[in-house]
């Protein structure tokens, strides 16, 4: 990757998930100025390369301030802070003049699709980037489907590694498009690290990344090489997705995380539904990273599993 820009960079979830392997692709490019903002009552710990801005997010004043400077922020906030925080913080954000903004995304397709038609809590994200818009900044949406690996390790995709047990919604043949963890975060570094004329292309877009466009068949499949099993010694259930995405609406109705999480990734895997963006997906490489081998990616999450035992 070559002809890379730095800039003066602040990410505010920069110790989570995603938030973490952002920051540390961002730092190994050796170009950019990164600030983490942090609540003063965090306990988080950064890099001695790395800024820190520690105060209360509620405090406009402090934010303002601290943002003074900054080309780019990243939204990398956690499932209970992204619905509340990101328009308070995109108001300071656009009072201290800076350009760019990275929401709370890294997920499905921004693109109206029956994914974001049928969600549970309403389109939160829509309304963050168009606070971006209307503050006079521009937002890069990154997409990346629920991350493959953090996914796999957690039983999601219809497949518990321990119980061996697979759940295949309908035949699991439908293709869609998943991202790793690892993927997604050298990813938007990649992203980030674009000359402004090339950066220019995402204003108020969405940057497609991706590892695999599978199936959760081939999931499987790789599953049992992993594992050196057979498809026999694992209880299989083919479900019809209607079926299942009826119970699971329910389920939510009351609260149920369990049954909202599962309905979030069999709407990915439904056919049309909007998981399969693998036709929008440009040049990796110009961003760093490419697509990845599956089995050597299920083999490291199978290996987990098993130190564990």
């Amino acid at each position: 990757m070559s002809g890379q820009q730095g800039r003066k960079i602040a990410i505010f979830g920069a110790s989570g998930n995603i938030g973490g392997l952002i920051l540390n692709a961002l730092r190994e490019k050796k170009i950019h100025t990164i600030t983490a903002f942090s609540r003063a009552t965090s306990s988080a710990t950064f890099p001695s390369d790395v800024v820190v801005k520690k105060g209360d997010y509620a405090d406009e004043g402090f934010l303002v301030s601290a943002l003074q400077g900054q080309d780019v922020i990243v939204l990398a906030l956690g499932f209970d802070a992204f619905p509340t925080l990101q328009v308070p913080i995109i108001r300071a954000a656009a009072k201290a003049g800076v350009k760019w903004v990275l929401p709370t995304e890294f997920a499905s397709d921004v693109v109206r699709n029956k994914i974001r038609e049928n969600n549970y809590f309403g389109d939160v994200r829509q309304s963050v980037r168009d606070a971006v818009e209307e503050q006079g900044m521009a937002w890069i949406a990154v997409v990346t489907n629920p991350w493959f690996d953090y996914s796999l390790e957690r039983d999601m995709w219809g497949f518990n590694i321990k119980g061996r047990t697979a759940r295949l919604f309908d035949g699991g043949s439908t293709k869609f498009v998943t991202t790793t963890i690892g993927n997604a975060g050298k990813g938007t570094a990649g992203v980030l690290s674009l000359p402004d004329a090339q950066l220019e292309a995402y204003r108020n877009k969405p940057a497609y990344l991706a590892s695999f466009t599978i199936t959760q068949r081939q999931i499987f499949e790789s599953l049992l090489r992993a594992t050196g099993t057979q498809e026999k010694d694992w209880k299989v259930t083919v479900e019809d997705s209607d079926a299942v995405l009826a119970e699971a609406g329910e389920k939510a109705k009351q609260g149920d995380i369990v049954a909202i999480m599962l309905a979030l990734y069999v709407k990915h895997m439904r056919e049309g539904w909007g998981g399969d963006y693998s036709a929008k997906i440009g040049d990796l490489s110009k961003l760093g990273i490419a697509e990845e081998n599956l089995d050597e990616v299920v083999k490291t999450v199978v290996a987990k599993y098993q130190a564990q035992q």
